[in-house]
Parts: C-alpha cells; structure tokens; sequence
C-alpha cells in the first residue's frame, strides 16, 4: 500500500485499483490571507485550519506517491522533523531520540497545556473508510481489530500555529516554513484513533437558530443552512412530501432543530442533502416544476 502525496488527499491505496478517478485533491497550494484560509485553485475561503483540513478537493486524478520537492531529497523524508515524540514517551525513550526535540523546546514559548484529549466510547459503531479526526493523522478505518489498537495513531494533540512565516503545532517544537513541511510533522502523542469522538449529552447542547438561503431552477430547490463544523454521526435530515425536519449538531456543543413546511411538493426519496465544513447543503427535487415564491409555506 502507498500513501497519496497530493493535497488534500493523503490516503492509502492500492497501485493495482488506483484509477483516473480515484483521487479528489487540490493542485493548487495553500492561501492563507487576512485571516482566510483556502487553496490557489480553487473558491472556498474559512477562518479555522479545522475547516481549511475539510474543504473537498477541485480535481479527480489518479493517486500519486511521488514526493513533492523531488528537487530537495531533504525535503522529500523530512528527516530533520522524525525526532519529534517528547522525551517522556516510551516510543522517544525506547529509541533514545527524545533530546532533539527537547533541546529544540528552548527555542520556542512553552505552549498551554493543551485540553484533554477526546476518545472514541467503547463499542461504538463506525463506518468503514471513516478518516480519523486527530491532526496529523491520515488513517481511515478497516475494522475494530485493525484501527482501534493502542498507541496506533501519531498526533498533534493542539493547535496548529503560524506565525511569522513559520508553522508548527502548539504541542511540540518543530518549525517548518513550507506548508507541505509542515502538515508531514510528525505526531508527538501516541494513542487511538479517534474516529467518531465522544457523544454529546442532549442536556449540555445549545439550542440555536441558523440562517438560511436558497436558489432554484426550474426542476430543484437547493438550500443552504450555515452551520460550521457540523457533526455528521449526529446530525441528520429527512424528507416527506411537503416538509423537512433538520437537526444538526454543530461547532461541538451547538444544535439546531427545525420543521421546515416546504412551498411546494418535493419528492423525498429523489431529495438529497451533504453536509460541507460551513453549511449543510440541501437539494429538494420538485414534484412539478415551476418557480417557487418562498421556501417556506404560507400556510402555518
């Protein structure tokens, strides 16, 4: 198995099943400027470097394993950032590589102790090719005997940084200027995989309202209900003929719970939904088509 190296993919994958559409990525480099966040080749702009990780790749192409810099070998195995597991853990202590990064440490403010670290609740049920949520992890999930061992997973349990023209995490030295450097430091915290993260109790969410818009074209209605970094395992949409029933969980602790009275007639099975790192996105296939004067129906 190989590891993808185009941008914003990072999977495995297997050479013999790698085909002309097998890869979703970015060709472009990152953008980062006054405070938005986003890819050359493409439109999407956020804030967070949580939301920057989520924006979907412009191109389909086939996989590739080929290093980036292949101008720069050192560039290529990045072996001035291998060394990053603190001192502490027994993975640093057992090889003895643990003082280039604690040396390193002194050159840098010591970072905030970062917030405990999220794990998945025993016996929960996870979808196969589901990406792990840990930064700097690029693992997806096979089967409980294979993705939920200890210690499987290499991560940064903080915050990404960036800061005058260098970018590293707030758990651990290491400073890259290249963004390509950057996302291959390695973790500095050994543990699980986290791939669906602990459930929120009903009782500590914030009930809130989230704006919406829409635009339509003679057969479809599409919808866009702002939410920023909506929990998929825990939201969800559903249809019937002349409403929709909303309830998205969102930016950890937020919800948003809704019966929409549709305009018009939808069909719900032909009726679809995708949520996206800052909205979720709804297309209503009308039952007859025609303009519609609102979204929602006059009719209490």
């Amino acid at each position: 198995m190989h590891t993808c190296t185009r941008s914003g993919c990072g999977r495995e994958f297997d050479e013999a099943a790698n085909d002309a559409m097998a890869c979703q990525y970015h060709p472009g480099k990152p953008v980062f400027h006054e405070g938005l966040k986003g890819w050359s080749c493409c439109k999407p702009r956020v804030h967070s470097f949580d939301e920057f990780m989520e924006i979907q790749g412009c191109q389909l192409g086939p996989h590739s394993h080929e290093p980036k810099h292949k101008e720069d070998p050192f560039k290529a195995d990045l072996t001035k950032y291998a060394d990053v597991l603190p001192a502490s853990s027994p993975q640093a202590d057992a090889s003895g590589q643990g003082a280039p990064a604690a040396a390193a440490s002194a050159a840098v403010p010591k970072a905030e102790e970062p917030a405990p670290i999220d794990e998945d609740p025993e016996g929960v049920v996870v979808a196969p090719g589901t990406k792990c949520k840990r930064n700097g992890c690029t693992a997806v999930y096979e089967s409980e005997g294979r993705s939920h061992q200890p210690d499987q997973c290499q991560f940064h349990p903080g915050v990404a940084v960036f800061h005058e023209g260098t970018k590293g995490w707030s758990c651990c030295a290491p400073r890259a200027t290249d963004f390509d450097e950057f996302m291959q430091i390695r973790g500095c915290t050994r543990g699980r995989h986290l791939f669906v993260g602990t459930q929120q109790e009903a009782s500590s969410l914030q009930q809130n309202k989230c704006r919406n818009d829409f635009y339509q074209t003679p057969g479809t209605v599409i919808v866009s209900v702002y939410a920023k970094k909506i929990d998929r395992n825990q939201s969800s949409i559903s249809f019937s003929s002349d409403s929709m029933h909303l309830h998205l969980v969102y930016e950890g602790n937020k919800v948003y719970d809704d019966e929409i009275k549709l305009n018009a007639p939808v069909d719900p099975d032909a009726s679809s939904f995708e949520f996206l790192s800052t909205k979720a996105e709804i297309k209503l296939v009308k039952k007859t088509s025609g303009p519609w004067s609102a979204l929602e129906s006059a009719v209490p």
